[in-house]
């Protein structure tokens, strides 16, 4: 009977260190390094990921523009017309380079998929516009995700815990 309570502890212990990675959130914010890129100039899309070591995102630049490249690993990266696939693996921060059209606008737009918590998201959208009369950069500013996460399961994990914690310990 006691080595059983001290198996059901160690399961215990086991599901709380393994809980604490369920908790936190995915994160991913991108930023431009303008919104207002003159006409058929480059500049650069910048990718800050937290909350996951492993994840796939996929970028959609809008019409007219053209992905240029990226110093994310060649066997980590593809393109589809204007789709671009990252598969993420420790990395913290993904940079790619866009070139704009003679005119136009449109919004960058994201997912991410994160296969190990098996959550899902969406990037916020970040909105750009070609100025043909470029006269000064504009800054984005970084925008907060949409995330779809699963606080409710950590909850339910630590209620578990504590609840096989406490009938493991009972007669100590």
């Amino acid at each position: 009977m006691k080595f059983e309570k001290i198996i059901l502890f160690s399961l215990a212990v086991t599901i709380l260190i393994s809980s604490t990675a369920i908790a936190e959130e995915v994160k991913i914010i991108r930023t431009l390094s303008t919104t207002e890129p003159a006409e058929n100039s480059e500049f650069s899309v910048t990718l800050n990921v937290s909350g996951t070591n492993v994840a796939g995102i996929v970028e959609s630049i809008p019409e007219g523009f053209s992905y240029i490249g990226t110093s994310h690993p060649e066997t980590q990266t593809s393109q589809s017309k204007q789709k671009i696939f990252f598969s993420v693996i420790g990395e913290t921060e993904i940079t790619y380079r866009v070139k704009a059209p003679l005119a136009g606008g449109g919004a960058f737009t994201g997912t991410w998929y994160d296969p190990l918590d098996k959550t899902e998201g969406v990037i916020a959208n970040t909105d750009v516009i070609v100025k043909s009369n470029y006269s000064s950069k504009s800054e984005a500013q970084p925008q907060e995700p949409e995330s779809k996460s699963t606080p409710f399961l950590s909850t339910v994990a630590m209620i578990a815990i504590i609840g096989l914690s406490a009938y493991c310990l009972r007669d100590y």
